[in-house]
């Protein structure tokens, strides 16, 4: 089985909701480029479920224009 690589993080953020845990971190690729990794966690029946989204650096302001305009159609 190959061995799995953990990429730490430069920059970390928690959040923590009633049903959720958000976890934010920057990190950087091999190559040195970051990226952000949004890892979200939570529990169903007695089993641990975990999501996550990678946004490389060069897409990130395109990502905070559309979440920016995501959040105005909530409110």
């Amino acid at each position: 089985m190959p061995e799995q690589t953990h990429t730490p993080a430069l920059y970390s953020q928690t959040l923590q909701t009633k049903g959720n845990t958000y976890f934010f971190d920057v990190k950087a690729a091999k190559n040195g480029n970051k990226y952000l990794s949004i890892t979200e966690s939570h529990t169903k029946d007695g089993q641990r479920f975990r999501n996550t989204i990678t946004v490389f650096g060069n897409t990130l302001e395109d990502f905070n224009q559309v979440f920016a305009k995501t959040q105005e159609q909530m409110k």
